[in-house]
């Protein structure tokens, strides 16, 4: 085990890091409510507070499971091959939805990922990011809450072809705020935990470059065509139906984050691979 240098390392400063990994991993969105925080982008947005982008945002709190999606953050660090499965299903899950808004005809999906499109797209980065670990993931094949996954994606492509709706749109909200509001901030602590598998500059998928730097203008511009979509959109019924798929990704996802089982265990054991990771980085730079 890894001894730690109370010298060096104060437990103050652990705790700190502990809690905000909790706040990241469990998607609570961190106080204070400054500006360019999580919280205080969802608070001080302006476009987020009527239209499409409404109605989105109130998903977070009627279908988004944040107990679950924290434990299963932090159970994908448990081990390798553990990180390394769940990587293969968001390549399997970002491919499936990537190619769906690519070939989506629909004006309201069309227009906002011609737009966002090259920013958001994470499929090339996961797909680098599983070559770092691909002998842990042998073959690459989709498990069966990721296929279901899929199936959900390609549906509702199918029905916004029928009747120029968007559902699609349900699921770049549901996956790619998530990345935008929390993820960014777990590239470090994935490094900490799965070194040296995982490298420097390393998880790719996490990084937006500038769109990302620019976190709280990207967000607000996100809500603005989010809105313009609704109305592209037009009646009440097509925007529940964005909303409605909305809320059927968060549960694909906790279908996904739960799959492997031991939820808890593996929780417990991916923040203590954080600590120990965090604490050998400070060890070695001293």
């Amino acid at each position: 085990p890894l001894l730690l240098d109370t010298n060096r390392l104060r437990m103050g400063s652990l705790a700190k890091l502990l809690s905000q990994f909790g706040n990241v991993v469990s998607a609570r969105l961190a106080a204070p409510a400054v500006a360019t925080s999580s919280r205080g982008i969802l608070k001080l947005s302006v476009s987020n507070k009527s239209g499409l982008s409404k109605r989105l945002d109130s998903t977070l709190r009627s279908g988004h499971d944040m107990t679950t999606f924290g434990l299963g953050t932090a159970a994908s660090l448990a081990s390798v091959e553990r990180y390394a499965r769940f990587t293969s299903s968001m390549r399997h899950v970002y491919g499936a939805m990537e190619r769906a808004l690519d070939a989506s005809t629909s004006p309201a999906v069309a227009q906002l990922w011609h737009v966002y499109g090259p920013s958001l797209r994470r499929e090339p980065s996961l797909a680098a990011d599983l070559a770092d670990v691909v002998e842990w993931a042998p073959g690459d094949q989709a498990s069966d809450a990721t296929c279901a996954y899929i199936a959900a994606i390609e549906a509702a492509a199918a029905a916004d072809a029928a009747d120029n709706g968007g559902r699609l749109l349900g699921h770049l909200y549901c996956r790619y705020f998530a990345d935008l509001f929390g993820g960014q901030a777990l590239a470090a602590p994935t490094r900490w935990a799965l070194a040296p598998a995982v490298k420097p500059g390393t998880p790719r998928h996490y990084d937006f470059g500038e769109f990302g730097a620019r976190r709280r203008e990207s967000i607000e511009a996100l809500y603005s065509a989010f809105n313009e979509a609704g109305s592209l959109l037009g009646s009440e019924h097509a925007q529940e139906a964005v909303v409605d798929e909305t809320l059927r990704a968060f549960a694909l996802n906790v279908a996904v984050y739960t799959e492997d089982g031991a939820l808890w265990r593996d929780a417990g054991r991916g923040i203590a691979n954080i600590l120990r990771g965090w604490a050998r980085e400070r060890l070695m730079a001293a």
